[in-house]
């Protein structure tokens, strides 16, 4: 509500000096104080009209920003090598940065949308000094491989993998990034291995 004050404040400040006022200014010799304190008090109304609809466009915009869901999530893979495994398997981000609306489950690795819209979702993906394992991630929408991200063969000591997208979720669809088979990742302390996403508008 303080911020609501300051930008009425600052528009009203702003507002055009009506024509009738600068009428008044240009002739401020008038022999009539009755009529001239009709027309200011003639502009104090109508400016306090102008002031109410602001105002209540503020508000609205106000109470429409606070309604908007906030949605927003950031985690890392522990430390150690994960990897390689027999079958493809979801890789378990537990090392939770951001979790805005708690949509992201650190024990499962799966996020679920909350509310249906339009989401952004980003990984990075590391492996270090493991030249004898593919390295790469597959990004999950539900039952469906969206993208997958990797590399092969050798590529020096420590190699890297990045990718997002906007992803089109309905409520409770999920999002999850998973290993394949015979792939291997690697992290430390430094946070090499992320899962992040975040609402970018509701529809």
């Amino acid at each position: 509500m303080e911020r609501t004050m300051f930008y009425l404040l600052v528009v009203f400040l702003l507002l055009p000096v009506p024509s009738s006022l600068q009428d008044m200014k240009s002739h401020g010799n008038s022999q009539d104080p009755c009529g001239e304190l009709k027309q200011l008090r003639e502009l104090v109304h109508q400016q306090a009209a102008a002031l109410s609809k602001i105002k209540e466009k503020l508000v609205y915009m106000e109470n429409e920003h606070a309604e908007r869901p906030k949605v927003a999530f950031s985690a890392g893979l522990p430390a150690g090598q994960k990897g390689p495994f027999n079958t493809e398997t979801t890789l378990i981000f537990s090392k939770v940065v951001t979790n805005i609306a708690g949509a992201y489950n650190p024990h499962t690795g799966v996020f679920t949308a909350p509310v249906r819209g339009v989401y952004y979702i980003r990984f990075t993906g590391t492996a270090y000094n493991s030249n004898r394992y593919n390295m790469g991630v597959n990004l999950y929408k539900n039952d469906q491989m969206i993208l997958h991200l990797g590399e092969v063969g050798s590529d020096g000591l420590l190699r890297h993998v990045s990718s997002g997208l906007a992803l089109m979720l309905e409520a409770d669809d999920v999002v999850y990034l998973r290993l394949f088979a015979n792939y291997a990742l690697y992290d430390d302390n430094l946070l090499r291995n992320t899962f992040t996403g975040f609402l970018i508008f509701p529809s």
